[in-house]
């Protein structure tokens, strides 16, 4: 998956929507959605269906630049906030993590200088993107919504 930071511009951005349209009705399909500016972790549950399954939230913690970026990020070393997928066996358990204070509570714990840096940023909303998973349909809810820059596809599995 890739994941497109707001304040950088690309020269491409994934649209993988076309793409998942396509496939079969009894696929699960996980897609990362970047978002056009920062939102609150609140904003962001709100303003998603709740047919997209959240399962993670991306964290900004990118210095502040309206520079143009080659590539999008890779989702392998990016900072961000999980939550289980009962559709991926994942049993949901009561997490500690509600709120952006909440989650840099837990950041404290193994980095303290994260900490002030994101702490400065985080009236503006410290998430600028989310991992989801559903049906195609579930998923294609979300094209053409406002708060979507990018939408680019991870895993695709067989519904059980």
């Amino acid at each position: 998956m890739l994941f497109y930071v707001p304040k950088y511009k690309y020269k491409l951005y994934a649209n993988d929507f076309e793409m998942i349209k396509d496939y079969p009705k009894d696929k699960y399909i996980e897609m990362a959605i970047s978002f056009n500016k920062n939102y609150t972790l609140k904003e962001v549950q709100k303003m998603l269906p709740t047919s997209a399954h959240q399962t993670w939230y991306w964290i900004d913690n990118y210095a502040k630049s309206t520079n143009y970026r080659n590539d999008p990020e890779s989702g392998r070393w990016l900072l961000g906030i999980s939550k289980p997928s009962p559709q991926l066996g994942a049993k949901l358990t009561a997490t500690k993590i509600k709120t952006e204070a909440d989650f840099l509570n837990e950041l404290k714990k193994t980095d303290p200088g994260e900490v002030k840096n994101l702490k400065n940023r985080q009236k503006n909303g410290l998430i600028i993107g989310v991992v989801v998973t559903g049906t195609k349909e579930e998923l294609l809810s979300l094209k053409n919504k406002p708060y979507v820059k990018a939408a680019s596809l991870g895993a695709v599995v067989d519904k059980y």
